[in-house]
């Protein structure tokens, strides 16, 4: 994630989710987050993210046989 945590991004991820949030929370929520996000982004940390192939879908259908 590039870009500092700020309030508004965390309102904005919040309603995208359509997680209601109270008044004060975004600013709470950024700055609860903030640190570790810097440190990952310090390290340039990269997760792997695994996707499953679309196969997967029509194989779990079928009971498991490919």
């Amino acid at each position: 994630m590039t870009g500092k945590v700020t309030p508004e991004r965390t309102a904005m991820f919040a309603t995208a989710a359509r997680v209601p949030i109270q008044d004060g929370a975004a600013a709470r929520i950024a700055n609860a987050v903030e640190p570790t996000v810097a440190r990952m982004n310090a390290l340039n940390l990269q997760l792997q993210l695994e996707v499953e192939p679309a196969s997967f879908v029509v194989i779990a259908r079928k009971g498991g046989k490919p």
